[in-house]
């Protein structure tokens, strides 16, 4: 996300610092003058009034769509209106007419995205819209999950007790803050199969809330990656929100990528291999963590993701409809691993499998 996000804040906190009624009132006054001036006797109905989509794109942005679209159509009648009451278009005046209507519905377009793009910048960027609907959420026994923006977690771990941890998340425009059912699942059973000094795998870290939850948990070390180069951004920023940005490795790609030379050797793991279990526990994890869609799971599962996990180690797997449990169930038993348990939500599943 890089520059682009940080451009896109900057409109959000901007537009955030503008008074709505200032910039409202600048906006009315603009299409009253503009209506005077053509009104003039000495003035003139243009057939393209460009300069009305100033005013209608800040009160689109600042009001709303309905404002916008109400002000656009009151001008457009206001304007034509008493030349036509007089006859004073009487040449070419259905010319007139519909070019300038052509102006002012293009003008309704440029608002009403404009209006979205307001509305989805509150959301992401936690205007006043993000802030209303978005509360601490107690997950498990100690996990707290904070929506934060950057600058508002500095001494805010003091207002928790010594017993709850609590996981500053800024969701910028990637999957997990634990409001979904997947995510909440994941949690508890990372908490529930944690223990302290283990090495974690977090593919398809979205926010990094996983891997933040681990680190805090006591995993020695975090691998956390993801395929799309936008949520490794928001990771990196939760991280650092969370002070857990040594504990936790980042980076770009699928299983590939931890398979890659780069990573040999940096998850060794103390344990003896058995003939006929599981691969030797070097450069293996303790834990694994997938919360992903049903499809994705069993390709990774398919394709070798057991094979990441030490003697020991646990997948724990979520984001799977219930009518897809049977099918990543096989899959898991097809990968020589074994249903530990499994968890389910409002029609979603979670499990965890070992080694069998």
């Amino acid at each position: 996300m890089g520059s682009r996000a940080s451009w896109l804040r900057s409109i959000a906190r901007a537009s955030e610092r503008v008074p709505v009624r200032l910039a409202s009132g600048l906006a009315y006054l603009l299409l009253a003058l503009i209506v005077y001036l053509e009104l003039r006797p000495a003035g003139g109905v243009l057939s393209i009034p460009v300069y009305y989509l100033l005013p209608i794109s800040l009160l689109s942005w600042f009001r709303g769509l309905r404002s916008a679209v109400l002000a656009g159509i009151v001008t457009f009648v206001v304007t034509l209106a008493p030349s036509f009451w007089s006859g004073t278009l009487a040449s070419g005046s259905a010319t007139v007419f519909l070019v300038r209507l052509l102006t002012f519905a293009v003008g309704a377009l440029i608002a009403r995205g404009l209006s979205t793009a307001r509305l989805m910048l509150d959301f992401i960027y936690r205007g006043a819209a993000w802030r209303a609907g978005q509360n601490p959420i107690r997950v498990g026994a100690r996990l707290l999950v904070v929506p934060v923006l950057e600058a508002e977690v500095q001494g805010e771990s003091s207002e928790f007790s010594p017993d709850v941890l609590p996981l500053y998340i800024q969701p910028g425009m990637a999957f997990g803050t634990s409001s979904h059912p997947t995510t909440r699942m994941c949690l508890e059973l990372l908490e529930q199969y944690m223990r302290m000094g283990v090495t974690v795998l977090d593919v398809g870290c979205g926010t990094g809330i996983l891997a933040i939850a681990a680190a805090k948990l006591g995993a020695v070390r975090v691998h956390a990656i993801d395929i799309d180069p936008r949520a490794i951004q928001v990771a990196r920023t939760n991280l650092a929100l969370n002070q857990v940005s040594d504990k936790v490795t980042l980076q770009q790609g699928s299983l590939d990528v931890v398979n890659s030379e780069n990573l040999r050797g940096a998850f060794d793991i103390l344990g003896n291999s058995s003939p006929t279990g599981p691969p030797s526990t070097r450069n293996k994890f303790d834990l694994i963590l997938a919360n992903l869609l049903a499809g994705v799971i069993k390709e990774l599962i398919q394709t070798g993701l057991s094979e990441l996990m030490g003697r020991e180690g646990v997948l724990i797997a979520s984001g799977i409809r219930s009518s897809e449990l049977e099918s990543i169930q096989a899959a898991i038993l097809g990968s020589g691993l074994r249903l530990d348990q499994s968890a389910e939500q409002d029609g979603w599943c979670a499990l965890a499998a070992r080694w069998d």
